[in-house]
């Protein structure tokens, strides 16, 4: 398994306002996660097309669900069929991707994204 850092469920077409980089102020988590991914994905050379699941990691229980992960992927140009997970926790994100990323699968890209909170966001790239 090779993984790939930068530091800084099937998805449908969402009717949403557009949440392009340019519209989200640079403080949001939402522009902070497309940020961090699109720098993971440029360093890593892979187009956000050849993705089969994007993990967002949450801080905290969403209610209701914001979905960020569908967002992202929706921002990046991600196919349609990409999985998309909000999950709680960077253990348990970390845990997802390489479970998903198993060899001798069919999910082989997974981008696992942390930008909430008051870190610094960060992207990864699991290649499976």
């Amino acid at each position: 398994m090779t993984v790939h850092d930068a530091r800084m469920a099937h998805t449908p077409r969402l009717s949403m306002p557009d949440v392009s980089d340019s519209q989200l102020r640079s403080s949001e988590p939402l522009h902070r996660a497309i940020h961090a991914a699109h720098h993971t994905l440029r360093d890593a050379s892979v187009d956000p097309s050849d993705l089969d699941a994007i993990i967002y990691v949450v801080q905290r229980r969403q209610v209701p669900t914001r979905w960020q992960s569908a967002r992202v992927a929706y921002a990046l140009g991600a196919r349609e069929d990409v999985a998309a997970f909000d999950v709680p926790g960077p253990r348990a994100a970390r845990s997802m991707a390489t479970a998903l990323s198993t060899p001798g699968e069919p999910v082989r890209r997974v981008l696992v994204i942390e930008a909430e909170g008051t870190g610094q966001p960060s992207a990864s790239l699991i290649l499976g």
